[in-house]
């Protein structure tokens, strides 16, 4: 062998062992964290709201588009609510946005979105915010999970004489 090709072998194996230290010296570090829960970013100002569509009961039952990620898996009677209407009751975040629902009569569907409302639009203000939370937290020897909220809860209310005329699908 070379002198070097000797050189150059030396050299290689103190990389490994180099690396093989800053990879225990980090997982020492990261082992030592703990989990600081879920933590909220931005402006946050709950509102439970009821947003009734009414309809015209027939033949065809009317789909309930289930987006967002409901939580829940079939439509809730309730006799509080009026015949011939479908209810959303909504809790969201009323510094971001606005809920809308509404009936698309041709295709016998409802729809539930929202609006963006507020002046809570400052993505990097949000960014700078978790930034700033998280490098806290790491101080603290603690990682957190960041959140912004904007719809918690959707559920559908129908009166008990419509419920075989809507059905729920995602």
């Amino acid at each position: 062998m070379s002198k070097h090709f000797k050189i150059l072998i030396g050299i290689f194996c103190i990389g490994i062992l180099i690396c093989g230290l800053g990879i225990g010296i980090a997982f020492m570090e990261f082992s030592t964290l703990t989990y600081g829960g879920k933590q909220i970013v931005g402006k946050t100002k709950m509102v439970t709201e009821n947003v009734d569509v009414p309809f015209e009961p027939g033949e065809e039952q009317y789909l309930v588009w289930g987006q967002w990620g409901w939580k829940q898996t079939k439509i809730v009677t309730d006799s509080k609510v009026p015949e011939d209407t479908v209810r959303f009751r909504v809790t969201y975040n009323a510094e971001r946005v606005t809920p809308h629902a509404y009936l698309n009569q041709e295709a016998k569907e409802f729809h539930f979105t929202c609006r963006w409302t507020g002046d809570d639009w400052d993505e990097i203000g949000l960014l700078i915010e978790a930034k700033d939370l998280v490098l806290k937290n790491l101080k603290e020897r603690t990682i957190i999970s960041l959140d912004r909220i904007e719809m918690e809860e959707v559920v559908v209310l129908v009166n008990p004489g419509n419920e075989e005329d809507v059905k729920l699908i995602y």
